[in-house]
């Protein structure tokens, strides 16, 4: 009885931040882009709930939230996206637009009003565009988010970008670094299968997840004389 209240829950809230996403749209047609952003926020947030997630956040994490420079974290769960929408709010690039269009309409004209860059990943030159929205991005704003491995289908122990190093040293910005985690409170690890649906289904039903940061630190970027002394204390970092 209370998984079925749980679940009518989870729906009706999921129901009212779609509403609240559509709100964002009608402000950003309106070209009141500034309040669009907020309202894209807090449905994201609304989403996650009815997702199951729950924040486990320190003051400590939230001071480092403030500070300038590239901050990279790992890509290990689908719900990660709504980390970086609703935990570290900085633009990035994403390929979240391409799963997600088909039920959010102007999706990719919020994400880029946000300050996202979405590309396609199989695409070499869009890859050489996205780097270059991060270089760009990061020398006038003096803050980015990048995801080292690039996917949830990678680990970021498998794969780490030298794209963070090299912009590092370029723009003079240290880099902060995030491990977070996800714990399922049943212990029952809800993996996303490339079928949006079926993955709300799964959420909808859950126990609910905790989301945590493990672990937090700031490299700067003139303690390391070359890119590939920073890019190899970066991964030290995630390996441990």
């Amino acid at each position: 009885m209370l998984m079925i209240i749980l679940f009518i829950f989870r729906l009706l809230l999921f129901i009212v931040s779609y509403a609240i996403y559509c709100l964002n749209v009608v402000f950003l047609i309106l070209k009141l882009k500034k309040l669009s952003k907020h309202i894209f926020i807090i449905s994201a947030y609304l989403c996650s709930i009815s997702l199951g997630i729950k924040y486990k956040i320190n003051n400590q994490s939230k001071l480092f939230l403030l500070k300038e420079g590239i901050h990279i974290v790992n890509h290990d769960s689908p719900l990660d996206i709504f980390i970086a929408q609703c935990f570290f709010q900085i633009p990035t690039i994403t390929t979240v637009d391409n799963h997600l269009n088909k039920i959010l309409p102007f999706f990719k004209n919020t994400l880029i009003n946000f300050g996202h860059f979405n590309f396609d990943y199989l695409d070499f030159n869009e890859r050489k565009l996205a780097y270059n929205f991060l270089l760009r991005k990061s020398k006038v704003d003096r803050k980015i988010l990048i995801f080292p491995s690039g996917s949830i289908y990678t680990s970021i122990k498998k794969r780490f970008s030298k794209s963070i190093a090299k912009i590092s040293k370029s723009n003079q910005l240290d880099v902060i670094a995030w491990k977070i985690s996800f714990e399922e409170k049943d212990n029952n690890f809800i993996k996303y299968e490339k079928n949006l649906f079926s993955f709300l289904f799964k959420r909808f039903l859950s126990n609910g997840t905790i989301f945590e940061i493990k672990d937090l630190d700031i490299f700067p970027h003139n303690k390391y004389n070359k890119e590939e002394d920073l890019h190899k204390v970066l991964c030290e970092f995630y390996m441990k």
